[in-house]
């Protein structure tokens, strides 16, 4: 059986004096990116620093109390972010874009319903919308719980701690 080797960094926020940025396709980059959206900073993950978890810089980080974060990866755990984390993400973004257009659609309709019925000589005064409503109606299709079990399986699978909060 192979040995998976875990890494563990600590993430700190990069001194705006600083010249130092992460090279492209790093694991620093990428814990930093993995960190920037677990952790909702509100900068580029440029504005952050990855340090492995057993040098002397992230000890004296957690002394300063300078680390935001903890996480863990190993090669599958990167892997897995840069090539698949994004692409789940839009596809949930772009499910609840479309949970939402269809709930304005049933909106715009009730709307159109009850105009109906208000233009009407024989039903005015009955309004639809005070006997039915579509707010919600499409909750039930569990987008909010997606959202939150897929950030949840991330910050499980990256070993995920907050040590400070960023102010925003």
């Amino acid at each position: 059986m192979k040995e998976v080797t875990m890494s563990k960094y600590l993430v700190i926020p990069r001194r705006p004096d600083s010249p130092m940025i992460h090279a492209g396709g790093t694991t620093e980059e990428t814990v930093c990116d993995i960190a920037k959206s677990l952790l909702y900073f509100p900068g580029p993950a440029d504005y952050l620093m990855a340090i492995p978890a057993d040098t002397k810089v992230a000890t004296f980080a957690l002394v300063k109390d300078d680390a935001l974060c903890s996480l863990e990866v190993t090669k599958k755990t990167l892997d897995t972010w840069r090539k698949d984390v994004t692409h789940i993400e839009d596809a949930i973004n772009s499910f609840q874009s479309a949970k939402d257009h269809a709930e304005n659609v049933l909106d715009r309709a009730l709307a159109d319903l009850d105009e109906a019925y208000e233009n009407s000589t024989g039903f005015k005064g009955f309004t639809p919308s005070d006997e039915i409503s579509v707010y919600g109606v499409l909750e039930d299709l569990g987008v909010n719980d997606l959202q939150y079990t897929f950030r949840r399986t991330l910050e499980d699978m990256y070993k995920f701690q907050v040590l400070r909060r960023h102010p925003a």
